[in-house]
């Protein structure tokens, strides 16, 4: 009988607390749940590229498609790949140095 009486009273104090408890968790987990989604990363400046419905993930891809459609956090726009865009194909830029170097980094 004192054991239950203990039981009961631990109860009583346990009880009022475990509601909000839970609660704060579950609103822990909500708030981490939303940061791990696609959307938050497009808020931080990437994009989401798709061919067909497919995510495209390497260039190679993106240059054997017909069609792609880039997501951004603000939108979509639909791109089609022109000539050169081939994957390994030469990047667009400045101009290049002299013998292909770096150049230094606190002026030449």
């Amino acid at each position: 009988k004192a054991d239950l009486a203990a039981a009961v009273r631990g109860l009583a104090r346990v009880g009022p607390l475990a509601p909000a408890e839970a609660r704060r968790r579950l609103d822990t987990a909500a708030r981490l749940l939303s940061t791990l989604g696609y959307t938050e990363t497009l808020k931080r400046g990437y994009a989401v590229v798709r061919a067909e419905d497919k995510l495209v993930t390497r260039a190679e891809a993106a240059a054997g498609a017909s069609a792609l459609e880039i997501e951004f956090a603000d939108g979509k726009v639909p791109v089609v790949p022109g000539p050169g865009s081939a994957a390994g194909g030469k990047r667009s830029g400045g101009t290049p140095r002299p013998g292909g170097g770096q150049g230094d980094l606190f002026g030449d």
